[in-house]
């Protein structure tokens, strides 16, 4: 790589990390500012949890009923809280559920194919205050997470082993009227189904529309919670297109989208709980939120907690049916591509503006490779150094081409220095003779870079993929590498020896590359620490790709060089 195409790749990898406010700042992209919805329809958030790590609870966690809301309507509809609270626990293949009978409804799911670092059960619905998801009526005054059911099963454990189970909830007001939830679940899916039925609804008050909420806030699963909050947000599905409900206002979310809505929910770094509407499309997405600084063991970082949801116009009849799926797992591309209504959106995989389009068939293409190369080498370490072999292989004969073009550059060094010399006060008439120089040789400067231009889109790929995707969660490679999602937390983190590897490689192939000058000797120091610099908290397994992308470049420069010494020797025998 010469000197004439560092601006270029020091230009594409800025684009690569400051895509998004590049392209809001000049004006492709604008965040949306839709009509902002004021409502209490999501769980408060105690004290305790704005100051504290989110704690994984677990399915014995006990389920108080908490205050009655002030107003007197409401009180005289949630007079059956009172009633005692049965809960139900149901077992299926992929996770544990927690039904209470207060709020009618889950109030733990514990996930169990995934863990925390430490063993401990991760569960979606972390420091759960309400049944989720809620619906929320009449304007946010009235909760259906806040009131007494009865349930048509009794309380006690249900395993299923290989038939689906109905959860009937029922409750009915004082008024008249009445909710009905119904739940189905499944012995091997990520989902629940819920059918909400409402009788009577003008007995209750209930007009124009509700909303269903995932109202409990997901927690931290990641060894690193700053790298986990940071990509907590609220996303919906909007005309086949990802929109991110991220209009923050002094530490504040409350915002609203109008249109036709095929899912919203909410995701952490791996994980991701969305509401699907069945039976007919939302009228729009919700999302609730905060963020607060809190102490952690890494130091003081921003916490967020997101609540997001649906609005569902009610139809000018007397009783409403409506039924959802209900999401709530791990973001798996194949997965999540099965329910064929864009979830694998989700994951913010090949949505990027402009170039999204790009991407995808690189990320896709990445996602469905790498899984297969695992069940035939199950060490996703050594699947990365073969997928970089694999992608060196392929461009070799771009990267023989550029090495040449800069054999030739650095041949033509002694003969520009001389231009220098001779036109020292005239830059341009030195621009214009080196490029006579160039093209009396037939040297293309600008093929230095060849390799990395098909390599752009592919770098991008890898980047949403080891961001987003579960494959890498918890994957050991060997010794102190035991988790090929994360990065280094910092400068004693273990994990930077493979940065430290990272940026030697680049350095000496940028030394045996590069052409001998002042400027190229000062960028092969500057290069490589401003990749380190770059890619120190990036995944491990981004890390590894890139450094044994570079090793395997030096083994080209010595098939090159071996080729060049072989055709000298047959020219002078």
């Amino acid at each position: 790589m010469d000197k004439k195409t560092l601006p270029l790749v020091i230009a594409l990898v800025l684009v690569i990390v400051f895509y998004g406010q590049i392209l809001e700042f000049i004006g492709l992209q604008q965040p949306v500012t839709e009509p902002q919805v004021t409502t209490d329809s999501i769980g408060t958030v105690s004290e305790q949890a704005q100051q504290t790590v989110p704690v994984q609870a677990t399915a014995d966690t006990a389920i108080t009923a908490p205050e009655t809301v002030a107003s007197d309507a409401i009180q005289s509809m949630e007079q059956d809280s009172r009633l005692p609270h049965d809960t139900i626990f149901v077992s299926t293949g992929k996770f544990d559920v927690l039904l209470s009978s207060f709020g009618g409804g889950p109030v733990s799911i514990v996930l169990k194919d995934y863990t925390l670092r430490d063993g401990s059960p991760i569960d979606m619905l972390p420091e759960s205050e309400y049944a989720t998801p809620e619906l929320s009526f009449a304007g946010g005054t009235f909760s259906s997470s806040k009131v007494g059911y009865v349930c048509n099963l009794a309380s006690g454990h249900y395993d299923l082993a290989s038939s689906s189970l109905e959860v009937i909830y029922t409750y009915t007001a004082p008024t008249g009227g009445s909710i009905v939830k119904k739940y189905l679940f499944y012995p091997d899916t990520y989902h629940f189904d819920l059918v909400m039925e409402v009788g009577e609804r003008e007995k209750l008050g209930f007009e124009r529309k509700y909303s269903i909420i995932w109202n409990t806030p997901l927690g931290v699963t990641e060894p690193q919670p700053e790298a986990d909050y940071e990509v907590m947000e609220a996303v919906a599905y909007m005309a086949e297109s990802r929109e991110t409900l991220d209009d923050w206002d002094d530490n504040h979310l409350n915002q609203y989208l109008a249109g036709y809505t095929d899912w919203a929910g909410v995701r952490a770094k791996y994980f991701a709980a969305i509401i699907i509407p069945r039976t007919r499309e939302a009228d729009g997405a919700i999302a609730n939120g905060e963020k607060s600084s809190i102490s952690t063991p890494d130091g003081h970082v921003e916490q967020r907690r997101i609540t997001a949801g649906l609005d569902m116009p009610f139809a000018s009849v007397s009783n409403i049916t409506d039924s959802f799926t209900v999401f709530v797992g791990p973001m798996d591309y194949e997965l999540m591509s099965d329910y064929n209504v864009g979830l694998e959106d989700m994951m913010d995989i090949g949505t990027t503006p402009v170039v999204g389009w790009i991407i995808k068939p690189f990320a896709i293409g990445i996602m469905w490779l790498l899984p297969r190369m695992y069940s035939a080498i199950p060490n996703y370490g050594l699947v990365i150094i073969l997928f970089a072999l694999f992608i060196k292989i392929i461009t070799m004969p771009l990267s023989m081409k550029s090495f040449k073009s800069m054999q030739a550059m650095r041949d033509l060094q002694p003969k520009i220095d001389e231009l220098k010399k001779k036109h020292k006060k005239n830059q341009q008439a030195v621009s214009k003779e080196t490029m006579k120089l160039y093209k009396a040789h037939g040297v293309n400067p600008m093929s230095g870079c060849l390799p990395m231009l098909p390599q752009m889109p592919l770098f991008f790929a890898l980047f949403s993929v080891f961001r987003s995707t579960i494959l890498l969660r918890d994957a050991p490679f060997f010794w102190f590498i035991n988790d090929l999602s994360r990065g280094a937390s910092g400068p004693m983190d273990p994990y930077i020896i493979l940065v430290v590897i990272m940026v030697g490689a680049q350095f000496v192939s940028q030394k045996l590359t590069m052409p001998s000058t002042s400027q190229n000797k000062a960028m092969g120091y500057i290069m490589p620490l401003f990749f380190g610099f770059l890619f120190y908290k990036f995944s491990a397994g981004l890390v590894l790709y890139w450094t044994m992308f570079s090793i395997f470049s030096l083994l080209d420069y010595v098939v090159f060089k071996r080729k060049k010494n072989a055709e000298i020797k047959a020219a002078i025998e």
